[in-house]
């Protein structure tokens, strides 16, 4: 029977050569074969035994800020960008999978760094954010030693004697005047704990000024044993506790303010937003805010996520406020009143004994010693708009008369003002 076509295309052929060259490319394919699958072999023990290197730890990446030999008592502190720069050249040195003696051969030739060196790369950077971001503001606080500061006849009179009488005589003006039951309305944000209307009557209340005053005046642990504490602006509380306290109930906002918050709140770049830890030790409390500000606030708090209820004025905060004051004043009250003030005349409406800290409108004592207008640097956002406070006049208010004011119902003994270190009440 003659063969088919497949049993021709198996036959040995009969010439020799043609069949020691067929057997010559067999081999060759199969030791071809063999190198291929060899070299696949040798790429996932590489990468085994990479993946089982110890890799260094969070402390040993970061042990190149807090090492003793990089502190020179002569040497200016290094940037945030310097100690980026040293910690990741450090961490490349110290890693077993150093990258400039160790390559890690691919399909494709090419060298990889560690997937886990790279993690810790990222991390390191993520941490030096965070730091330099939450350190903004605290490397450049001033001292918080006590000057030798003398306020001559600039400061209150002493010895300071309580009167209800004359605060009860504010108080009959003010409460009537401010009206804080028809003159505010309340918006929840977050989980609040408590409302924040009405207000309700305090024993001991405190207002706390910014004033560079605080500075060293140990005044915290008084102002945190007050009953009801309110602050103005959102001023910087953390790092400065033993002179102006912790504690919050509320904070009246100047006009502008919830406006740079706003903006603040929305920088790509959140180490610039000053406002971001402020906010944190006030969480909870009441935000005070003028009616013509309330887009602002509820526009930034969304961003920040903490509870607080903001109270806002249902007309303008400071109307009537200077009337008030002149009448309680006895001579007529001129200019836009401060927050400030307003703050003070508030506080005599709902309590039995009023204090105040951190009002003092001058830069110099009585023997030209500086003192700094607020006892926190970086008030606002330095731009064109928002000039630190420092640097711009405002011819809206006169502080000096304020300041003679407080220290009037100082005299009077219904509201005790603070200068200089605190002692017992």
């Amino acid at each position: 029977m003659a063969p088919t076509a497949v049993n021709r295309s198996w036959r040995i052929p009969r010439n020799p050569l043609r069949c020691m060259a067929i057997c010559v490319a067999v081999l060759a394919a199969f030791m071809l074969i063999w190198v291929m699958s060899s070299r696949e072999l040798v790429v996932p023990v590489i990468k085994t035994s990479h993946d089982e290197m110890p890799t260094p730890s969070l402390a040993q990446v970061m042990r190149t800020q807090s090492a003793p030999d990089r502190i020179s008592g002569t040497s200016a502190p290094d940037s945030p960008a310097q100690v980026e720069a040293e910690s990741l050249k450090e961490v490349r040195e110290m890693s077993p999978l150093n990258t400039s003696n160790h390559t890690m051969p691919t399909r494709t030739g090419e060298t990889s760094t560690s997937k886990e060196v790279e993690n810790i790369l990222n991390l390191l950077k993520q941490v030096n954010t965070k730091q330099a971001a939450s350190a903004k503001e605290v490397q450049s606080l001033p001292p918080t030693t006590q000057p030798d500061w003398v306020f001559g006849n600039l400061a209150p009179d002493s010895p300071w004697k309580f009167n209800a009488t004359a605060l009860k005589e504010i108080r009959n003006i003010t409460a009537v005047g401010l009206n804080l039951k028809s003159r505010l309305q309340e918006h929840k944000w977050g989980n609040v704990t408590k409302p924040a209307l009405p207000i309700g009557h305090y024993n001991a209340c405190a207002v706390v000024g910014n004033g560079g005053v605080l500075l060293g005046s140990r005044c915290g642990a008084e102002i945190d044993s007050m009953d009801y504490v309110i602050r103005i602006d959102l001023p910087v509380l953390r790092g400065f506790e033993k002179d102006v306290g912790g504690r919050t109930n509320m904070t009246i906002l100047n006009l502008k303010t919830p406006r740079r918050l706003a903006e603040s709140s929305h920088l790509k770049n959140r180490s610039l937003d000053v406002y971001e830890n402020r906010l944190q030790d006030v969480k909870d409390s009441v935000l005070l805010v003028d009616y013509r500000a309330r887009k602002y606030i509820m526009k930034a708090l969304p961003v920040y996520k903490l509870p607080f209820s903001v109270v806002v004025t249902k007309n303008r905060l400071r109307t009537g406020v200077m009337s008030l004051a002149s009448k309680i004043a006895g001579r007529s009250m001129k200019k836009t009143p401060t927050i400030g003030l307003v703050s003070v005349l508030m506080m005599t409406s709902f309590c039995d004994h009023a204090y105040i800290y951190g009002f003092f409108p001058f830069f110099k004592d009585k023997n030209n010693v500086a003192v700094p207008y607020h006892y926190f640097p970086n008030d606002n956002l330095n731009s064109d708009r928002n000039p630190p406070l420092e640097n711009r006049f405002d011819a809206l208010h006169n502080v000096d008369q304020e300041y003679d004011f407080h220290r009037e119902l100082h005299r009077r003994g219904a509201v005790k003002m603070q200068l200089g270190p605190c002692g017992k009440r």
